[in-house]
């Protein structure tokens, strides 16, 4: 799904181990969370549906129906009052919000309101994630990688959960976007039959593997995007050039664009003077952006400041920065010097907590971090059942504290003279992990999906549960 401090939780369990052991791989069922506490959820089938309630009695309750909260941990439909939690199942596929589903529905006491859990076997749940994350057209090896890294991500997702709150993933990009049926595809489904039960494992344990749409020729070390050491989350050379719609992208921003993102992402400069790179990855990606201001200088995480300026504006952190204005002259700054100082970092329990509402700049920056993995599992189901801390996890995830590394030599800065900053990149996403558009191109070429897996994630083994 960054900031050092989103990933207090997730740094140690990555530096622990970097893995999660495999406890309940076995377990081939898995809950989604469709519907988190709302005040009345509708279901429907094309056959009856039968609701079993919380002492195992079955009651016919007819093609249709709307659960509504009672309060004290029940739930009514009709002058009908049912003891949560309450089971549904049909002959037929159970519907809600026009989707259909495998399996049974679930509807859970809430905190305030009810919740609608999916209950299905695993590979059936892959059938409604795949198409959502990967084109089902592609070459067969590509949707096989893509299936097992999916599957992989799930497992490792329900092992952290271990069904909190009552399920183990939610539908979204919090998770992995589920549709159900509604998204199932032929050539999807065969590749799950065809990778049937295999993931990735690191030392005989569930591997983390995040994925991305395009690393832009080489992928991102996970420590200069959400922190931490995991050995097989370092930067790795595409083997062939990329070729995907946002292999090139340029974006242009204003000076006072510029400056938002900088606030945003910790590193308030002021009255911004001028912008620069400043350490760079063996593969020339961007790690740090060096600010100077009316207020000084700042070092940003590169990735950082992408989230705050919008993932969808600068699409990746493989960019390079050009002059504002035609006719600047590039001006030299000092290589920045590593600091030193060990800033605090939050633990979990002592995020701060708001009763402010967000601002729509501050939801749609949520959203943004959410859909990149900043952060775990842990953080996300915190908020869920916190909303009060949502803003205090945004805080956190935007601020710095990785220590600035020196560049290989001065590189350019660019004084703002009031036109626009243009960051000319390749590729789409945060970097880590396997790259969609890379895996294409390798099976296009020839390698099977578990080559491709293991370009990706140097070290792993791929094998069945």
């Amino acid at each position: 799904m960054n900031r050092f401090f989103r990933i207090l939780f997730m740094i140690f369990l990555f530096l622990s181990a970097g893995v999660f052991q495999i406890g309940r791989a076995e377990a081939k069922m898995v809950s989604v969370g469709l519907s988190i506490e709302k005040a009345s959820i509708k279901v429907s089938s094309s056959s009856s549906i039968t609701a079993t309630d919380a002492r195992g009695k079955r009651h016919p309750i007819g093609t249709s129906a709307v659960f509504r909260s009672s309060g004290k941990g029940s739930a009514s439909v009709g002058s009908r009052t049912f003891t949560l939690p309450v089971t549904l199942s049909s002959g037929h596929p159970l519907s809600f919000n026009g989707r259909r589903y495998r399996g049974t529905f679930r509807i859970l006491r809430g905190k305030s309101g009810i919740t609608l859990v999916n209950v299905l076997d695993l590979e059936d749940y892959l059938r409604g994630v795949l198409k959502m994350e990967v084109n089902p057209a592609w070459h067969m090896e590509a949707v096989k990688a893509q299936a097992v890294v999916s599957r992989t991500y799930a497992l490792r997702s329900i092992q952290q959960n271990n069904g909190k709150n009552g399920y183990d993933l939610g539908d979204s990009v919090l998770s992995q976007v589920y549709r159900g049926m509604n998204a199932e595809d032929k050539r999807a489904d065969e590749a799950i039959r065809a990778t049937k039960g295999v993931v990735v494992k690191y030392s005989g344990s569930v591997a983390f593997t995040p994925f991305h749409s395009d690393s832009g020729g080489a992928t991102a070390d996970v420590s200069t995007v959400w922190g931490g050491t995991i050995p097989y989350l370092r930067g790795v050379k595409e083997p062939f050039p990329p070729s995907s719609p946002n292999s090139t992208w340029e974006a242009r921003l204003s000076r006072a664009q510029v400056e938002k993102a900088l606030r945003q992402s910790g590193a308030d400069v002021g009255s911004l003077r001028a912008l620069r790179i400043g350490d760079v990855d063996p593969f020339g990606r961007s790690n740090t952006l060096t600010a100077v201001g009316t207020k000084g200088t700042k070092h940003v995480k590169s990735h950082s400041f992408r989230m705050a300026a919008g993932s969808t504006v600068i699409k990746s952190t493989s960019f390079s920065l050009a002059s504002p204005s035609a006719g600047t002259s590039p001006v030299p700054l000092p290589v920045p010097v590593p600091r030193t100082e060990k800033q605090k970092q939050l633990p979990a329990k002592e995020v701060p907590t708001s009763n402010t509402p967000m601002s729509a700049s501050e939801e749609r920056q949520l959203t943004a971090l959410t859909e990149q993995g900043i952060f775990n599992s842990e953080e996300l189901m915190d908020m869920l059942m916190n909303p009060e801390k949502r803003k205090g996890y945004l805080i956190r995830a935007l601020r710095t504290t990785r220590p600035v590394q020196p560049s290989p030599g001065p590189l350019p800065a660019f004084p703002s003279t009031g036109g626009s900053f243009v960051f000319r990149g390749k590729g789409w996403g945060h970097g880590v992990g396997l790259s969609q558009w890379g895996a294409k191109k390798m099976a296009e070429k020839g390698w099977d999906y578990k080559k491709i897996i293991q370009h990706y994630y140097p070290g792993t083994t791929v094998g069945s549960m």
